[in-house]
């Protein structure tokens, strides 16, 4: 028995044996190895490709290396939201190492405009990173065998370039993402290798791996910082100022690999021509790499360099060269494609692989990338001088909090904003000193400037692999005007982002407490005081009251706190809305008087009683993981207000009675009848329905309200006539990202907290609503003439032309409210998060 035993367990040891592949088929055979480092195989105790590692068995053989090695050394630059540590390893020569920080010194001031520095001794950076989407794992896989090679590898060649290089190895983006999808594919792993494509191991449940926590794609975030992982990154690579950054994809599995350049038509006019030169220089060692072990691959085609917040193209207008490759994904061990049944260790492979080519590229061309990057910034100086915009002022007196947002943004891309020393009046908009700010376009980060703040109306290509446009001050919803005239320009002291606090105007009362809705973090003060179940009211006229000897007037949306039959006393209320002050940033007022000089007094029917909160939100099945991952962050995060996810599925087994608002945000396909009349009835006897994008059209075909939608624009087929333009016919009336104006009604509930009446709406997609052509129902509607930045075709714009953005009918006792476009896109366009939030919680008092 024990020899039959013996026999099978050396069969199944030949079987997996012989599906796998041992180190020599990936590492070079032009150095030799120091046998002290442990190979990933001894490490793991498996074969590379044979399981997906798993982001601790990452960060565990990192961590040996760095033990290790002296040639490296690590550390930690941030954290994901589920508290995974998120590090860099980085590699010199063991003399370099002894003189890091000085050697980080001098590379970042031999570029600074103004030094005049020699580039001997200048080391070149070069930042290798891996799987910033989650289920894209063979970067990630891969980035164990770049550890081990250049902590490992002995010779005269791997002297030279640690010698002259500092590389850092960052080998896992999102690795809360990258957790999802290893745990996914280990688990459906069988012993008997099976590549049917059919197969469950590559269909991953709902949300899939490729998203952080919040279901954000982390690859669009590097303008956008809106999360951990991103904001260290960024910090990092502007204290390195890296030559050359790689950025680790997959794609679909029946592709192959692709290097950058991408389509030389959608190129950003922005970045110098000098770095797609370079970029073509450093493509042939990736051909050259490929080639030498047979790997197919494709250049200047699908991909480009158009939107800067994307890992290969964020480096590009910070005078860095990034590059994009994108293997063919496989997703697990082993798959059939249409070019044959293919491994994950194959694609751990062609990924290590580029990863030394770029590193001869770094070795070979030196000296022409330290210079590109010189030039990139003395030349940034040069651009300011021809470009007409001189700087741009911007600011907001009645919602500071998201101006220091805004500001905080700027800090972290090292651009100078400066304080507004004067009163100033541009285009009818008029600029405060003292709540105003000035960026002048004329220092290094003068493309990025211009990128960040300029409205775009023309493009050399219509095609787009992102976004078309993402002017910053639209975003957050801030009034800005370009300076085209140094003599308006007035320079007051430079200043960082700082926390707001706020203040309780006119000391403790003994009547009540009101605070504007206008500063960004209202809702997270408002629910604060809900949480501990404190009433509040809203106000639905305007009104003025006499504090601390000054007349104050108070808008539409104005929050009363009585201080009467709480369950707090006088002191205890007081002491609370001062801390809620202080850590939002919110300004309340105490009254000496119900009395007021002009408008609603403070026992006003006018005042509506607001019900706290209480949301769910349905995930899984149907819902679109972005549009929710959005909302929940938005509450999550910024407010800090508990938002329920429930599955789709269990719909008919939830007790809705338990809330008082319900989000949509998909197209719920597998709801049947009786669930969706469960929706029905619950909204009916007084619910407040949010549905949102897709989920504005499902609850429209599925009897909630009365929307209906314009048809989609025809392709116009003679303006392309070749077969080869058809994929030009398809694109042109496509809304890849643009920005439209809207006007609101300010004293509608949905539009509380705004001060202007016009509005920046991020559109993403095709899908216009009919008008209903009813009073009150459409708060906010595009203008007659909404085109702002971004591309748009002519018959779409036509479409889009006052037409509805957000929509309310009464469902019964409940209301239906309907936004058509996204409020929250990718969690940064706050102007328009405060619609949102306004109907989660006045909602309920919309008559």
């Amino acid at each position: 028995m024990k020899r039959i035993a013996a026999s099978l367990f050396v069969l199944l040891l030949f079987f997996v044996g012989s599906a796998q592949d041992k180190m020599d088929y990936f590492l070079p055979d032009d150095v030799s190895y120091n046998p002290d480092i442990p190979t990933p195989e001894a490490f793991f105790n498996q074969q590379m490709g044979e399981w997906h590692l798993t982001h601790d068995q990452v960060l565990n053989y990192i961590k040996k290396i760095n033990m290790l090695s002296d040639r490296a050394i690590m550390y930690e630059y941030a954290r994901s939201y589920e508290n995974r540590p998120l590090v860099h390893l980085v590699f010199t020569s063991t003399d370099n190492q002894q003189n890091l920080e000085e050697l980080k010194k001098q590379h970042y001031e031999f570029s600074e405009p103004g030094n005049d520095l020699s580039k001997d001794n200048i080391p070149l950076v070069v930042s290798l990173t891996y799987g910033v989407h989650g289920n894209e794992s063979s970067g990630t896989n891969s980035s164990i065998l770049t550890a081990y090679y250049l902590a490992a590898a002995e010779g005269e060649k791997i002297d030279r370039l640690l010698a002259n290089n500092i590389i850092i190895v960052d080998p896992c983006l999102n690795p809360d993402g990258f957790t999802r999808h290893s745990t996914w594919a280990n688990m459906h792993q069988s012993a008997a290798a099976n590549g049917n494509s059919d197969s469950r191991q590559f269909s991953e449940v709902w949300p899939g791996g490729r998203t952080n926590h919040y279901w954000f794609d982390l690859n669009r975030d590097y303008l956008l910082l809106v999360h951990p992982e991103s904001k260290g990154r960024v910090a990092k690579f502007h204290e390195w100022k890296p030559n050359i950054v790689t950025d680790h994809h997959e794609m679909g599995a029946n592709s192959t690999f692709f290097f950058q350049p991408g389509v030389p038509s959608r190129n950003n006019p922005l970045t110098p021509e000098k770095n797609y030169e370079l970029t073509h220089k450093i493509a042939q060692y990736h051909a050259k790499f490929l080639d030498k072990i047979g790997s197919y691959y494709f250049s200047e085609e699908a991909f480009d360099d158009y939107y800067y917040g994307k890992g290969s193209s964020y480096p590009d207008v910070n005078g860095s060269i990034g590059i994009l490759f994108e293997q063919a994904g496989f997703r697990g061990r082993i798959r059939q494609t249409e070019n044959g049944t293919k491994k994950l260790s194959f694609a751990i492979k062609n990924q290590f692989t580029a990863s030394l080519s770029t590193l001869e590229a770094a070795i070979n061309l030196h000296d022409e990338l330290l210079d590109m990057q010189k030039d990139f910034y003395a030349t940034a100086l040069d651009v300011a001088e021809e470009n007409t915009a001189k700087a741009y002022v911007f600011g907001s007196a009645t919602d500071k909090v998201k101006t220091q947002l805004f500001i905080d943004l700027l800090n972290r891309h090292q651009i100078e904003v400066y304080e507004n020393s004067k009163d100033i009046s541009i285009d009818n908009k008029e600029f405060e000193s003292g709540s105003s700010f000035i960026v002048p376009v004329k220092q290094k980060q003068a493309r990025l400037i211009l990128s960040l703040f300029e409205e775009v109306t023309s493009f050399a290509d219509t095609t787009f692999y992102d976004v078309s446009t993402w002017t910053m001050p639209l975003a957050y919803d801030l009034n800005y005007a370009k300076i085209t005239g140094t003599k308006q320009i007035s320079l007051g002291d430079p200043v960082k982002a700082e926390k707001i606090n706020g203040r309780v105007i006119g000391g403790k009362s003994t009547l009540g407490y009101l605070f504007r809705w206008n500063e960004y973090s209202c809702p997270t003060a408002l629910y604060h005081l809900q949480a501990t179940g404190l009433r509040a009211e809203v106000a639905t006229e305007k009104f003025s009251f006499n504090i601390d000897n000054k007349e104050e007037d108070f808008k539409y949306g104005t929050i009363l706190v009585p201080v009467s039959d709480q369950n707090k006393s006088e002191a205890e209320l007081f002491a609370l809305i001062s801390e809620i002050a202080r850590n939002t940033g919110v300004d309340f007022y105490g009254l000496s008087t119900g009395l007021s000089p002009e408008g609603i007094d403070l026992g006003s029917n006018r005042f509506a009683l607001l019900s706290k909160p209480e949301v769910l939100m349905f995930v899984g099945d149907g819902a679109r993981s972005s549009d929710v991952g959005e909302i929940w962050h938005l509450f999550d995060q910024r407010y800090h207000i508990p938002l329920t996810l429930v599955e789709s599925n269990r719909l008919s087994r939830t007790n809705l009675n338990r809330y008082n608002t319900i989000i949509l945000a998909g197209n719920f396909r597998g709801w049947n009848n009786n669930e969706i009349q469960k929706l029905k009835t619950w909204a009916e006897q007084g619910g407040t329905l949010i549905a949102s994008k897709s989920g504005a059209r499902w609850a429209a075909q599925n009897g909630f309200g009365k929307n209906t939608f314009k048809k989609q624009v025809k392709a116009d087929t003679t303006i392309y006539q070749s077969y080869a333009e058809r994929g030009k016919e398809r694109t042109l009336n496509l809304v890849s990202g643009a920005i439209f104006n809207a006007k609101m009604d300010l004293t509608h509930p949905l539009c509380y907290g705004y001060t202007d009446n016009e509005i920046a709406i991020f559109k993403t997609d095709n899908s216009v609503a009919n008008s209903l052509e009813k009073k009150y129902i459409e708060p906010v509607k595009f203008t007659s003439s909404p085109y702002r930045s971004g591309w748009v075709s002519e018959p779409n714009l036509e479409r889009i032309k006052n037409a509805p953005v957000v929509s309310v009918e009464s469902i019964g006792r409940g209301k239906l409210i309907s936004y058509q476009d996204n409020m929250n896109f990718r969690g940064f366009w706050l102007g328009t998060a405060k619609l949102f939030s306004n109907s989660v919680f006045f909602g309920n008092i919309i008559q």
